[in-house]
């Protein structure tokens, strides 16, 4: 399978030996991009955002950037029936096997920086990780994160769900950097990365959402504070 990125150039997907059930959270540039992109590969994603006409359009063929590869790729992806996109979080966790937070813009702050933005986020995915008795693994992307950031996500869901981080739940920060109009081709050609994670399991699972891409993967463990 390939993707046409004009009439004389073309690239091959890579090929990933593993499929996940895969929530992302976020539809706008880096959202669409690893959610199609991912979908492709053969994994099953249900793409999340509170705005329905975002869903909507996606739902009918629509990306969110002039990107012509995305809706290129969009469009056979549908075919495959390998994503579908929703309004309904919790349903969507409940149905995977991970969950991607993946939003454009400042992405995921710690509140006492003045963002709301993740707040919501938090507050809906606790409150099913409350009810779910299977191991999720959340994943944040977004460019930079801190280490205040690590434990305000960690903390806030141990505390509302009753639940073990690395035991229970397991959590993920993703340096990831998907410009308008090339986030596609951003998406395959992620560089070398270093991924920060709370537990083992959680390092085997982003190996296997990576399966088949062209770079290598540090780890780092999280250390909760």
């Amino acid at each position: 399978m390939t993707i046409s990125y004009d009439q004389n150039i073309s690239q091959l997907l890579p090929i990933s030996r593993y499929s996940l059930k895969i929530n992302v959270v976020g539809l706008g540039t880096a959202g669409a991009a690893a959610g199609i992109g991912l979908a492709a590969l053969g994994q099953k994603v249900i793409a999340v955002d509170h705005d329905q006409r975002k869903v909507n359009a996606s739902n009918r063929g629509r990306v969110p950037d002039e990107d012509l590869k995305l809706k290129t790729l969009l469009t056979q992806v549908r075919k495959l029936n390998n994503m579908v996109a929703s309004c309904d979080l919790q349903h969507a966790i409940l149905s995977t096997d991970l969950t991607m937070i993946c939003l454009d813009g400042s992405g995921i702050q710690k509140i006492a920086d003045d963002s709301d933005n993740m707040t919501p986020i938090v507050e809906q995915i606790s409150a099913t990780l409350r009810s779910n008795q299977d191991f999720h693994l959340i994943v944040v992307c977004q460019p930079t994160t801190h280490a205040d950031t690590h434990n305000f996500i960690g903390t806030d869901i141990e505390q509302i769900t009753g639940k073990t981080l690395g035991k229970d739940f397991g959590l993920c920060f993703i340096p990831l950097v998907l410009r308008e109009q090339r986030a596609l081709s951003d998406f395959y050609a992620l560089p070398n990365m270093t991924v920060t994670a709370s537990d083992t399991r959680s390092e085997n699972l982003i190996g296997k959402l990576f399966n088949g891409f062209n770079h290598k993967i540090k780890y780092t463990r999280y250390i909760k504070m």
